[in-house]
């Protein structure tokens, strides 16, 4: 049996997997790491009146809106940069950074925080991201496509 803490970097590692090979309909690997997408949810920080992808939403519907944002990206990469496990609180607390260059030759750079909280069954049940939302903004505005698709989200 798989102790705690290899259950918790095995759950922050298929989490980076997921964004770095741009999985999110992939149903096989989304049900080895949530719970239930339907009715679990994350938070992104920003001003939910200025940032329409602010605030608490179900993982699906996040999962939903990247495929055709980062699918729009020529080069993308996810790199964690640090990671944290509290055993006791079934928490993986993760930096990462992410680099892209698409629709065009617009660059997107980004650094997050994630706060990724582990069930019992070592399934993610509850998101919490924090970035820089005027990052995402600003590569929004560089492509007419891009704008209208982040209005959406």
């Amino acid at each position: 049996m798989e102790s705690k803490e290899n259950i918790l970097n095995i759950v922050a590692d298929l989490f980076v997997q997921l964004f770095n090979k741009r999985q999110f309909n992939n149903s096989e690997l989304i049900s080895q790491i949530f719970n239930n997408i339907e009715s679990d949810q994350w938070w992104m920080s920003g001003d939910e009146n200025v940032y329409a992808f602010s605030g608490w939403k179900p993982v699906q519907k996040r999962l939903k809106d990247m495929i055709p944002l980062i699918d729009g990206y020529d080069q993308f990469s996810f790199i964690e940069t640090n990671k944290i496990i509290n055993i006791e609180k079934n928490l993986i607390i993760m930096e990462a950074r992410t680099s892209a260059v698409g629709y065009g030759d617009n660059i997107y750079i980004n650094e997050y925080s994630f706060f990724l909280t582990v069930n019992g069954d070592g399934k993610i049940c509850l998101i919490k991201e924090y970035f820089d939302p005027s990052e995402i903004l600003k590569y929004s505005l560089s492509n007419k496509k891009l704008t209208e698709m982040y209005n959406k989200v």
